[in-house]
């Protein structure tokens, strides 16, 4: 046999050699990855996770569980229950006259965006006319009050992040059989039974805060 032909048989053998080994360090690999079992996931973090999931909500207007505030009508369109947790929203209905106390909350933050009319809005030192379009966000901690000091009823969503509060408006706020009714008055009972329940739900009521500059 010739030097080159030699040199030919050589090449050809190791480039099959490399081949199998080639092929054999794969299927290698593929016989440890699916040998590599899966974490099982546990009947009861399943039922858990199904359990807890949030579905979606559709409440036709007027439909949802509502109570009557101090001077105004809430009406719950999505609870903590529904959520996770994760927030509760509600539409405030606020004829004039109506809106509560100054007061602050210190586990949740809130907003207010403003559906109809314009409501007087009192934020630490500030005071602001908000109307219809406007939002208003309100960290934890923060001393505010909304008051309709209009003419006409006025209308905002109010979004608690976490939820929770809700809770404390089923204790203290009486549930609304007939939304056409006025709001009931604001009695001494109802202020006592705000202010006795606050403290389970991380609720304070500083003194006034009504003079606040205007913006």
């Amino acid at each position: 046999m010739s030097l080159s032909s030699r040199l030919v048989t050589r090449i050809l053998v190791a480039l099959l050699f490399a081949f199998v080994v080639a092929g054999c360090s794969k299927k290698e690999e593929e016989k440890r990855a699916g040998a590599a079992p899966e974490a099982p996931l546990s009947a009861g973090y399943e039922t858990a996770i199904v359990v807890h999931a949030s579905k979606p909500i559709f409440r036709p207007a007027g439909t949802g569980p509502a109570v009557w505030g101090p001077g105004d009508l809430y009406t719950f369109l999505a609870t903590g229950k529904e959520t996770n947790n994760a927030f509760f929203q509600f539409e405030a209905v606020v004829p004039p006259g109506g809106g509560p106390p100054p007061h602050k909350h210190s586990r949740e933050d809130e907003s207010f965006y403003i559906v109809r009319g314009s409501l007087e809005i009192v934020l630490g030192d500030t005071t602001v006319q908000a109307k219809a379009g406007d939002f208003v966000f309100i960290p934890r901690g923060t001393a505010h009050r909304f008051k309709n000091v209009g003419k006409d009823t006025a209308v905002q969503l109010v979004t608690f992040v976490p939820a929770g509060m809700e809770n404390y408006f089923n204790e203290v706020f009486p549930v609304v059989s007939d939304r056409s009714a006025a709001p009931p008055p604001v009695t001494e009972d109802l202020i006592r039974k705000l202010k006795e329940h606050a403290p389970k739900y991380g609720l304070e009521f500083p003194p006034p805060i009504d003079s606040g500059k205007k913006n």
